[in-house]
């Protein structure tokens, strides 16, 4: 296997800025929809909808515990990324809020977009070695350690939430929310592949 070159720190910045503006914009869209997606995004979206916080906090501080974990399996640099993506997207989302309105939006619509949108954000992130917290780190790991692409793992830890949000949300808006994380997993499942591009 040839020896791939590490990305300079001008790259990784780059990457990870664009990775997490695509990830919030897509983030932004689904809950002007009223919609939610899977892993830790997921729940941080289900509880901003049943509870006066809001998206961004709770994303945040649901992604803690998992930095421990990716401390120990991932390393330091791997860990410091990912809370800066974290953090980022928790702020765009935030702060976005007073800048962007979207009055109206088709749900179908949206679920396809986000998929797409921050999938492709998703994607950028792990190829700068970083990732969107939470379950997306343990996806990663079992990538390395086993060889399960990430994307079949985060899609089978989210049918769990998703069993649960049918209990608190309209089924009509689980059944959107399942479409466009369908299609985010799939673009991490066909393009995040450990004998293909990606770097560290």
């Amino acid at each position: 296997m040839p020896h791939m070159r590490q990305y300079t720190l001008i790259e990784d910045f780059q990457g990870l800025t664009i990775g997490s503006i695509a990830t919030a914009a897509g983030m932004f869209l689904l809950r002007s929809a009223g919609l939610i997606t899977g892993g830790t995004a997921g729940l941080a979206l289900l509880v901003s909808y049943l509870s006066s916080w809001s998206f961004g906090a709770v994303f945040f501080w649901v992604n803690v515990p998992f930095y421990i974990f990716a401390i120990f399996k991932k390393g330091w640099v791997f860990t410091i990324k990912g809370f800066v993506s974290v953090t980022a997207v928790s702020l765009m989302v935030t702060f976005a809020q007073p800048y962007i309105s979207i009055t109206a939006i088709n749900p179908l619509l949206a679920a396809v977009v986000f998929g797409i949108v921050a999938g492709l954000g998703i994607l950028g992130l792990f190829r700068h070695g970083s990732s969107i917290g939470g379950t997306s780190m343990i996806g990663l790991v079992i990538q390395e350690k086993w060889g399960i692409q990430a994307g079949w793992v985060q899609m089978a830890i989210d049918g769990v939430l998703f069993g649960v949000a049918l209990f608190l949300l309209p089924v009509p808006q689980v059944i959107y929310s399942f479409i466009g994380t369908a299609i985010l997993s799939l673009v991490l499942a066909l393009n995040h592949r450990k004998d293909w591009y990606i770097a560290g």
